[in-house]
């Protein structure tokens, strides 16, 4: 569903078509934009811009009845409005939390956490690291060693498009990166994604260390934890690379599902730290009823990723379509206190 942005549906290209303007379809298309836009303008509240959202995407409003992952997924994105959520989303506050129940030493490095990045010291980083805002996903620079040849890493970063840029330090533009930064700081990623976690995150730029080093990011162990068991495993491999994906149950037998990703083939090997990484995701999955649990396995060393109560998004039923089984899994309570 747009969220009020974009181009209006126009006139079908090509001489002839019957859905040229003034045609009965044209305007129908066009008026059924210009209401959807109006819906979901930053000026309508927060609470009732999910609730239309929701009936979108079901074409029906939430009941406590839900059955597929991506209707419980949505019917929590409506209805869970726990502080728990906004502590998981808040990659500065998470740290406490990962902490207290399976210990700091599987915490990053962290090397700063600022308000405002322009107080940042480049000469007290170490070479590479990783920078991110605490409040949104899908926001990173990365300052790696990769080399000026891998295609991973740009050369030039005067121009930053997107929201995830990796660069080799020695071509690094420190006034580029601090700007990026204070441009995620403007970004109310809650706005966009719907995702309420985020919304009331206190805004901040951490620095952390590079995870993998010269091999690169190491693969990524994403543990669906469904009322406090871990059911499914999501392995991502070569992410900057050739990225593919593999599913598993908890016993690391393979899980078919037709996702929006290239399967890995063949499929990785059980980690030896598998029973370790599964006792860890579940012991931070005890307190809701569902939450992903990332971690990373560098030889031996496991270290926490994030949280993610919302995986996919508004999204979700893209990446993760029924055969992954993560419905059946997930008993929704009957309401969130």
């Amino acid at each position: 569903m747009p969220s009020g942005s974009g181009t209006p549906p126009d006139v079908v290209s090509g001489s002839g078509s019957s859905a040229g303007p003034g045609t009965r379809e044209s305007v129908r298309a066009r008026l059924a934009w210009k209401l959807r836009s109006v819906a979901m303008s930053p000026r309508v509240p927060f609470e009732l811009r999910c609730r239309m959202e929701y009936w979108a995407r079901r074409r029906a409003w939430p009941t406590p009845i839900p059955t597929t992952f991506e209707q419980k997924l949505l019917w929590k994105m409506v209805h869970d409005r726990r502080p728990l959520l906004t502590t998981f989303a808040d990659k500065v506050a998470v740290r406490e939390y990962v902490a207290e129940r399976i210990g700091p030493e599987v915490l990053t490095e962290l090397y700063a956490v600022v308000e405002d990045p322009g107080t940042l010291d480049p000469t007290a980083l170490p070479r590479e690291f990783v920078v991110k805002p605490n409040h949104g996903s899908s926001m990173v620079w990365i300052v790696a060693d990769w080399g000026p040849d891998t295609p991973r890493v740009a050369e030039n970063t005067a121009v930053v498009p997107g929201n995830q840029v990796t660069t080799n330090r020695d071509s690094l533009d420190w006034d580029q990166l601090v700007a990026t930064c204070r441009r995620w700081l403007r970004t109310d990623y809650s706005d966009g994604s719907r995702e309420w976690a985020y919304r009331n995150i206190p805004r901040k730029i951490l620095v952390e260390e590079l995870l993998g080093g010269a091999s690169g990011i190491p693969a990524d162990y994403k543990f669906f934890v469904c009322n406090g068991v871990a059911r499914r495993v999501e392995v991502h491999v070569d992410r900057f690379d050739d990225h593919s994906v593999c599913f598993f149950d908890r016993d690391w037998s393979q899980v078919e599902a037709d996702i929006d990703f290239p399967i890995t083939d063949p499929p990785p090997p059980s980690p030896a730290t598998l029973d370790a990484m599964l006792a860890m995701a579940e012991a931070l999955g005890q307190d809701t009823d569902f939450v992903r649990v990332d971690l990373y396995d560098l030889a031996g060393r496991i270290v926490f990723g994030e949280l993610t109560s919302y995986p996919g998004g508004l999204s979700a039923g893209r990446y993760y379509p029924e055969a992954t089984g993560l419905g059946e899994h997930w008993v929704l309570p009957r309401r969130y206190r």
